[in-house]
């Protein structure tokens, strides 16, 4: 089993610059995707990898594809360059990276399991974006008629690369904020098992987010209308797994 970090990085230079050392720290080879940021920041992060990571494969874009594009093109490195599991990691340090030997530890039990990380917040997160995140959730149950996924955006996940690269190409390639949650959703129908870890998760005040609420909204709002509505025909089949979970039969 080889695991390796995949970050996805966009416009975060300068809170990277304070969490890569930390991650560098675990030992994991680091694949970093940068999403088509400024020429400025993406030779700031090039010094930044010399200096303190040497040996990272740098991932470029041409052109901002998203969150989830350059998750996926992260994953496909990984998968490229002969690495089993990759471990997705947000560059703008609002991870605890103690968590990463947790997460790592349940992927060599249960290899064939994606472990997400269940965030455990600070007092800097705000009630819009606690109950959103609710919202998700409480949505991604009505999309996979079980409460299996506790979680639906937290971004510091183990993920199998085999079976999460065949559900993006089975039509997981979500590009933008919505993969995060899409692709659990989708990996509950494909009866892949998720498994929780407590994550700390802090959020800076003077932090910068790129979420773009008229755009990534619409891109949620539209994905969980298409979640909902794909639930519908795999809905006989999502119930007779839980009433067979229920009678206490393993999974097959």
């Amino acid at each position: 089993m080889l695991t390796c970090l995949v970050i996805p990085h966009y416009e975060h230079v300068d809170q990277f610059s304070s969490y890569l050392p930390l991650l560098v720290r675990k030992g994991f080879p680091l694949i970093v995707v940068d999403d088509a940021s400024t020429p400025s920041s993406v030779g700031r992060l090039e010094r930044l990898l010399d200096e303190h990571a040497p040996g990272t494969l740098l991932v470029k874009h041409d052109q901002n594809l998203g969150k989830g594009g350059a998750v996926i093109s992260g994953l496909e490195a990984a998968r490229a360059a002969g690495y089993s599991h990759a471990i997705q990691v947000d560059a703008d340090g609002q991870h605890d990276p103690k968590a990463l030997e947790s997460i790592h530890g349940q992927s060599c039990i249960y290899p064939d399991r994606i472990i997400c990380g269940q965030p455990v917040f600070d007092e800097n997160i705000s009630r819009v974006r606690y109950y959103f995140r609710f919202l998700t959730t409480y949505l991604a149950w009505a999309e996979t008629l079980s409460t299996e996924i506790k979680d639906a955006l937290c971004g510091l996940r183990a993920y199998p690369l085999d079976a999460v690269l065949k559900l993006v190409r089975g039509g997981g390639r979500r590009l933008r904020m919505d993969f995060d949650p899409e692709i659990l959703v989708r990996a509950v129908w494909a009866d892949i098992p998720l498994l929780y870890v407590p994550v700390h998760v802090s959020y800076p005040v003077d932090g910068t987010s790129h979420f773009q609420y008229i755009r990534d909204n619409f891109y949620i709002s539209w994905m969980h209308t298409r979640l909902l509505f794909g639930m519908l025909p795999r809905s006989p089949v999502l119930l007779a797994r839980k009433v067979k979970r229920m009678l206490g039969r393993p999974r097959t």
